[in-house]
């Protein structure tokens, strides 16, 4: 009989290490997307749309049939009432693409436009007239936005109520 080893056999293999408490690194998360030009960029896309759809239901809605040139009687009291819907949804538009226009453009004048660490002289000059394009925007969306007011309310002037 041999004496017994002191040690493990040849084919052992130590344990796992039990598990520490401690920090596990995180996920690996792809690209990240920057939250606020993100929302600036969509608001003021949402906000073109708006204007375009306005713009195009007014045409349709405003615009005479070809009818009402040869024969004034075919227009009648219904293409009025048309018009003036058409009209109201277009305003209603106008001024939610507005708004969209001019939120987008004061959202990447907060968040989205900043100046790097060690910028160069064209970094500047781009980021310069990226500002002054969105204040721009800012200030002509709110210049509509009153006009677009001030035209509504004249209107009710002539406007008996019941």
């Amino acid at each position: 009989m041999a004496p017994p080893s002191p040690g493990p056999p040849p084919s052992w293999a130590p344990p796992l290490q039990a598990h520490t408490w401690g920090s596990l690194p995180g996920p690996h998360r792809g690209p990240t997307i920057e939250l606020w030009p993100f929302l600036g960029f969509w608001l003021r896309s949402g906000g073109f749309l708006l204007l375009f759809l306005g713009t195009l239901i007014a045409v349709l809605g405003a615009t005479p049939g070809a009818g009402c040139y040869t024969n004034h009687a075919s227009c009648g009291s219904g293409f009025y009432g048309q018009a003036a819907n058409a009209l109201l949804i277009a305003k209603i538009l106008w001024v939610l693409g507005l708004g969209g226009l001019g939120a987008g453009a004061g959202i990447r004048l907060h968040w989205g436009i900043h100046m790097p660490l060690n910028p160069s002289a064209d970094e500047v000059t781009w980021l310069l007239a990226a500002r002054r394009a969105n204040w721009t925007m800012l200030i002509l969306s709110v210049v509509l936005l009153l006009i677009l007011l001030l035209i509504s309310t004249t209107a009710l002037s002539g406007v008996p109520f019941a």
